[in-house]
Order: structure tokens, then sequence, then C-alpha cells
């Protein structure tokens, strides 16, 4: 796939409406098309542009971008929206994220605060450590290939059979065995020392305060984040430069730029794999293992969606991370008695996070390198089609040889493990997946078969365990806010009212001049108007564009792509003019907001608690309200 045009700098926007709005810099400075054209392939038919959309299996051309309006919309997914929407779908970040990640594509740099503000090429520059990061692994990838230091490295990797393709593909590399290797030509660089230490690349002697290189004598992997950025480096020492003082594997320090708990090795290869969408396995799937050397073997065998975890266990942010991405996690781990044992450990953070898991294990003790070496990529991807859900991995783990009616107390000691597990899953509620609810009861309908066990006894020690278990942070027993706001979720006077305002700026400024956001009844018609109405506040025009612009939320973008299509197809169609619908609707709406006063005025007054002054000012705004609504008839 190509380098997605997500990151890469355009050329100085032209602003035309507020200089000072960041957002609108942005939006401005991003053209949809190229943006979108950058993770999938447009094709022009008409005067939109039609590809696959990322976000279901797709085998026909469902997601249009507009270049005149600037949207983008799949008609499959109904959700739709602007550029900074895009990308919090795809990149599955926030709003903030994404037009941080649209501002430094743009080359537009984000007005922050006196406190925060960071010198450029100084070791708090974010922008400096990615960069002297990535000229870090081109040093190391150009020594692999060429410098007579890397012969033994060359050897190694060769052993291992790794491709030269495979060299390439992953910028495999070598740091000699020498204390200064990169700090000597960083001399010629804008890196310093201190940029190096920064970015997890040198450290500094307390003695002496020289910097030194952090990685000797080790073959050097790159890691990238999801946006293609190097954020750090690992390194596997080479035996002949081993001691009993160094670790076999090495990553950088924790830095500004790099949180080994939030990264994989490989992931920015493998949310762009074939597997990730196959017509085989249509949902998507990641393959976890566990070292370098497996991720990189199992691309050269075409299983392209394995990637590793950096030194670190599995948490519930790696698999949090996981999600945006996946819809099922394929755990391969070592075939030893240790690879076992860290597999019960994070079931239980598999099961709170209501993911679909999957368990696999080589046979004989194998890693995954050598399994595939030895048999290949397909034998490998039968073992993924043979992978059990990893609940049921436990069971089976604990029912080995056990006979419940004979081994009470073993077997009431694996339904009280096995339950344990479950209860770790946020409750059922009405807004639970029915998949979800269906897993669940088919595991107790099981667990009461198998151990002889009545079903409600075991579904109320369920109860017992959950209602004993701590809160988790993050806990998803609410049903999540996710469900898209649709023109039916608001009324039918709110859709039309606001279709108009999508139409015309200026109709928009009536509206907005005569009713309040407060005369609206659902959360999503007055979140819109609000946005229509901060706007109008700040002397801005309230043109379409300039609103998705000044709206946040991804569902609300996508609500008012929608509404703009239903306004053109009726604008089309209906007999009665748009300024005159729109006078009709604000009538409507002050007609309802002084009848809410009007039974609030009346409420009083029969409540008796008002002075005698109070209650006469009542009647009489009460009977000048009916007189002119008796003129109005």
């Amino acid at each position: 796939m190509a380098f997605p045009a997500l990151y890469a700098p355009l050329e100085s926007p032209v602003i035309d409406h507020d200089p000072f709005d960041p957002k609108e810099q942005v939006r401005q400075a991003t053209d949809i098309v190229d943006l979108v054209g950058g993770y999938l392939d447009l094709r022009r038919q008409g005067r939109v542009y039609r590809g696959l959309c990322p976000f279901h299996d797709d085998s026909r051309p469902s997601l249009h971008v507009d270049p005149e309006r600037q949207f983008w919309k799949c008609w499959v997914c109904d959700v739709g929206g602007d550029v900074f929407s895009f990308v919090m779908h795809k990149e599955g970040v926030s709003f903030r994220e994404a037009l941080e990640m649209l501002a430094e594509r743009a080359g537009i740099t984000l007005r922050r605060s006196p406190q925060t503000k960071v010198e450029p090429g100084s070791p708090q520059d974010k922008r400096t450590l990615y960069a002297a990061l990535e000229w870090a692994a081109k040093q190391y990838h150009q020594c692999f290939l060429n410098s007579p230091e890397a012969a033994a490295a060359r050897k190694y990797v060769e052993e291992r059979q790794i491709a030269r393709e495979s060299v390439e593909r992953f910028h495999i590399g070598f740091a000699p065995n020498a204390w200064q290797w990169l700090i000597d030509r960083a001399r010629t660089t804008p890196f310093t020392g201190e940029v190096l230490q920064a970015a997890g690349l040198a450290g500094k002697s307390e003695q002496g305060g020289r910097h030194y290189d952090l990685f000797r004598g080790r073959v050097m992997f790159p890691i990238r984040d999801t946006q293609r950025q190097c954020v750090a480096l690992g390194g596997r020492i080479l035996p002949e430069f081993a001691d009993d003082r160094t670790g076999k594997y090495y990553n950088s320090p924790e830095t500004k730029v790099f949180h080994k708990s939030e990264q994989f090795y490989g992931l920015d290869l493998a949310r762009d794999s074939a597997e990730m969408r196959s017509a085989k396995a249509p949902q998507r799937s990641i393959v976890v293992v566990e070292g370098y050397t497996d991720v990189v073997m199992a691309h050269q065998c075409g299983v392209g969606n394995a990637i590793a975890v950096l030194g670190t266990a599995l948490n519930e942010k790696h698999i949090r991370i996981l999600r945006r991405f996946t819809d099922t996690i394929y755990l391969v781990l070592d075939g030893d008695e240790a690879g076992q044992r860290r597999t019960n450990e994070i079931l239980e953070l598999f099961v709170a996070e209501q993911v679909d898991v999957r368990i696999v294990t080589p046979p004989e003790g194998l890693d995954p390198c050598d399994f595939l070496l030895a048999r290949g990529g397909d034998a490998f991807r039968d073992l993924l089609d043979h992978a059990v859900d990893a609940l049921e991995h436990k069971v089976r783990g604990l029912t080995v040889g056990l006979n419940p009616a004979s081994d009470t107390h073993r077997a009431h000691q694996a339904v009280e493990e096995i339950l344990s597990v479950l209860a770790k899953a946020p409750r059922l509620h009405a807004g639970t997946e029915a998949s979800l609810r269906m897993r669940e009861q088919q595991m107790l309908a099981r667990l009461s078969r198998q151990f002889l066990v009545d079903e409600g006894e075991l579904r109320a020690r369920l109860r017992e365990l959950r209602r004993a278990a701590k809160p988790r942070s993050g806990d998803r027993s609410q049903p999540a806010l996710t469900t898209p706001l649709a023109p039916t979720k608001m009324g039918p006077g709110e859709t039309e009212l606001l279709e108009i305002m999508t139409l015309d700026r200026d109709l928009a400024e009536r509206a907005v001049e005569e009713i309040s956001a407060s005369d609206l009844t659902t959360p999503a018609a007055r979140g819109l108007f609000s946005a229509f109405r901060r706007l109008y506040e700040q002397g801005q025009p309230l043109d379409l564009l300039r609103v998705m612009t000044e709206v946040e939320d991804a569902h609300l973008k996508s609500l008012l792509v929608e509404l703009d299509e239903n306004a053109r197809a009726k604008e089309e169609k209906t007999q009665q003019s748009a300024p005159e619908r729109l006078e009709t609707l604000i009538g409507r709406l002050l007609a309802r907001r002084e009848e809410q006063e009007r039974r609030q005025k009346e409420a009083a007054l029969e409540q008796g608690s008002l002075s005698d002054d109070e209650q006469l000012r009542l009647l009489l705004e009460l009977h000048e309200q009916d007189k002119r609504k008796y003129e109005l008839h």
C-alpha cells in the first residue's frame, strides 16, 4: 500500500476565514480526496470519488468522497463526515488527536500555552526526537547492509533464514560493538548528545558526563507507531558480544515518544495486510507473537497480520489499542510451560475487555519462528484455523483427566476458577450484544452438563462473584454511547429545521436569531444548533463546512452529512420554499416555548406561595398572552 498522504506535508495553507482558529486552518489545508486517497484507492465517478470502505467488509465501492463539499460517506455503514472524522474512525483517535495529526501533515503549528512551549531542535521537541530516531534507524540499517563490522550480524540473520526482502522491509540494522559509534556520526547532524539521550539512543556517564551509545553489538529492529513514525529501537545481542550482564534483548527506554505498554512491533505493517480483510476470514484479525524474529518470519511466510509486544506482558492498554484495528486476536505463545502460564495470566484481561481472543499453541514446544521455518506459512495458518476461544482453552486445561463424578473436590475447584474468570466480564444489560449474551449462556450450560451442576446454581454463584469483585477502572458494564445519532433520533420538526440550516447560511442566521438550543428537545439537535450559535456569536459565516469543523463529535459530523443529503433531496421535491418552511418551524417552536412558559406560570399560581404582587404580575402576563393569541386567530 502506498504511504498514506496523511503523513506527507502539504504546501502552506491559504486561510479565508478566522486566521486564529486552528481547526479551520487545518481543515482548509487538508483536501479530503488526498487524505482518503492516502489510505485506499479512489476512482472518480462523475462529481465524486468512490472506493472500498475500510470500515466494513466491502466488496463494492460503498465509500463516496465529495471533493466539492469536502465530505465522505459510506452508504452501507451509514456514517460520514469530514477530514477530522475520517481520521478519527480510521485511526481510532479522539478529535484532538486527529487535529494534531492533520496539523502535522499540513505543516501547521498548533498554538500552545506558554508553559508548554517547546524550542524546536531541543530534547523536549517531539519532532526532533522522531527525526533523530529515523536517522539512527537508517544509520544502523546502512551499517548492516554495507559495513564490514556487520559481517557477524549478516551471518546471524542468514542463519535465521531471514530473507533480504525482509531485511529491507523491516529495516533491520546493526549497532557495532563500540561505545560512541552513533554519537560520532551525530556530530555532523543537528542531533546533540542530549537529543539522542532523550530519544532513547544514548546514555550519559555519571562520572565524566560523556554520552555513549545504548545499543552495542546488537541486531537492530526499528519500532514504529501506527503513524509509521520510528518511536524506538530494539536490539538482539549477537552471541559473540554477550556476557553474563548483558540481556539478550534490549528496547529503548521510555521517552516522550515511546511508551512500551502502548506500542507493538509490526503493527504499522499488519494493519494494512491482506489478512485483515481476506475473503476466507472477512472479520479483521491480528496474530500476537512474542519476538521480533517471530514477526519477521511470519510476514516472510505470508502471515502479514503478525505483531509482537515489546518486552512487557499484554495489558489493558494493549488490548484497547488492538480493538481499534481488529475483531479477533490470535494469541500465539511459545509451546513451553512458561508460555502456557502466561496464557492463563492474561486471559482475565481479554474476558474483562470482551475481546474475541483465540489461543494458538505450536506443537512440540516450538516457538512461532521455529515452527514457521520447519513447516511454513500454510501449516501456521492451519494452526490459526483450529485455534480455540480463550475461555474454552481455560476449560480444557482444567478438565484434562478430570472425572466430575468421582473427583468432586477438583471439579468444584475447576468450576470456581472458571466462574471467577467469567465474573471479570462486564455484567449483561439490555444493550449487551446478542453474541456476548449467547456466549455466557452457552458457557454456563456447558459447565452445567460437564460438571453435573444445576445451571441456576452456577448463575447464582456467578452473581455472587461479580458482587464481590471490586469495580475495574474503565469498566464497560454500562452501555457505551457509540450508536451514531441519525435523523430518526430527532423529531421531524427538529430534523427539518437543521436540514434548512445546512442549506442556507442566511436562513441559519435567521434561526439562531429567533430560537435557542433550549427550544429543541433532543441532545443531537441541541448539539448541532449550539455549534451554529457559537459561530454566529463569533461573527463567523454559518456555512456547512465551517459548522462541520466546529463540531468535534464524530457522530454529529456524520449526522450533519445525513441532514445535508436529505435537505438537498427534499429541495428538489418540495413545493414550499425553504424560507417559508423555516418561518413555519420557528413559529411552532416559539409557540411551544410560550405554552411551556404559560404552564409554568399557572403551576406557580396554583402552588399559592407567591406574594400578592407576584400573583398579579403573572395574571397580567397570562392575560396579555391570551389576548395576543386571540388577535392572531
